[in-house]
């Protein structure tokens, strides 16, 4: 994927995560977008913003670290 292709992924994923979602959840909502975008690409950009402290994981969930969190 292009530079310019990754960073409007990771902006999305980003927006999309104000909400927690699961990785199933989150790769539905961007597949129509993103149609080649395969679950592993995903996690692995996940894993990566995890790294940076961009996104967070908790109860099966991932969620921005400036949004309130998982919500019960």
């Amino acid at each position: 994927m292009p530079h310019v292709r990754t960073r409007r992924l990771e902006a999305l994923v980003l927006a999309l995560l104000a909400e927690p979602m699961d990785l199933e959840a989150l790769h539905a909502r961007l597949k129509p977008l993103f149609p080649t975008l395969r679950r592993e690409r995903l996690f692995g950009l996940l894993v990566r913003l995890k790294r940076e402290g961009k996104v967070a994981f908790s109860g099966g969930r991932f969620f921005s670290v400036g949004s309130d969190g998982p919500r019960g």
